[in-house]
């Protein structure tokens, strides 16, 4: 009676069964570099699209008169209407970013695999919430002022549900980098916090949306992933591949 190894444990541990023994690292490529630093590019294109985009004379709790006068506005300024542009092409970064930091952690198992699904989610439901915009836009000539205040709430609570899964992705992300490795514990840490806000945040908040429609521990988990991409992006090598097993149970044969 003999035991035989799992065969996939030892390609992922280096052939040590059932330890977290690194592989060798490479040297950072240029798709790699572009893959991390599209979070950066992601935060600057959205944030310049908001500061473009952004209409002083609309306070944070428009009535539907003020709505509809906003959209006035913005069908009479080109740079408004561009910065919606901007905000899909922020969206598309935001799209290469989820994938190249899931793909990265794909060692953790599991846990990647739940951050994909959060990110994939806030993709989904960023891009929804521009849906009510854009039908006010295109129908601001016939729409009435209260269906303008109907659309502009939907807008502000695609944003506050979208805390849920945006936090879900910090939370797991942070997790799987601590578990492989790929960031500092402080880094780690401080994500995992953030993310956990954020969906705290979410499940108290509910239905009581705030007036702004805006929740500033979300601003938090934008830095978060600004700095690891730039730590990311900046990384002259790769550090080793190391995968989150634990210990195998022998098959007797």
């Amino acid at each position: 009676m003999k035991t035989r190894p799992d065969a996939a444990n030892e390609i992922q541990s280096g052939g040590h069964r059932g330890s977290i023994r690194p592989a060798p690292g490479g040297a950072v490529t240029a798709t790699d570099r572009v893959g991390a630093f599209s979070g950066a590019a992601y935060f600057i294109l959205a944030n310049a699209a908001i500061a473009i985009g952004a209409d002083p004379a609309t306070p944070d709790a428009p009535t539907g008169q003020q709505s509809l006068d906003g959209l006035a506005r913005m069908a009479a300024n080109p740079a408004a209407q561009a910065a919606m542009g901007m905000e899909f092409l922020a969206f598309t970064f935001w799209m290469a970013f989820v994938g190249y930091v899931c793909w990265r952690l794909r060692a953790a198992g599991w846990v990647a695999a739940v951050a994909m699904v959060g990110g994939v989610v806030e993709i989904a439901v960023k891009l929804g919430s521009a849906a009510p915009l854009i039908s006010g836009y295109t129908l601001r000539d016939q729409i009435s002022p209260e269906m303008a205040a109907t659309l502009t709430q939907m807008n502000k609570a695609d944003f506050m549900v979208g805390l849920l899964p945006a936090g879900l992705f910090v939370l797991c992300a942070a997790i799987a980098a601590l578990r492989t490795k790929e960031l500092g514990r402080v880094l780690a840490w401080s994500g995992i916090a953030i993310g956990a806000g954020n969906i705290v945040t979410a499940a108290v908040i509910g239905v009581n949306l705030p007036e702004s429609g805006f929740a500033p521990s979300f601003l938090l988990i934008l830095v978060w992933e600004l700095v690891i991409s730039l730590r990311w992006g900046f990384a002259r090598r790769h550090p080793r591949v190391r995968a989150a097993t634990s210990p195998v149970d022998p098959v007797i044969s």
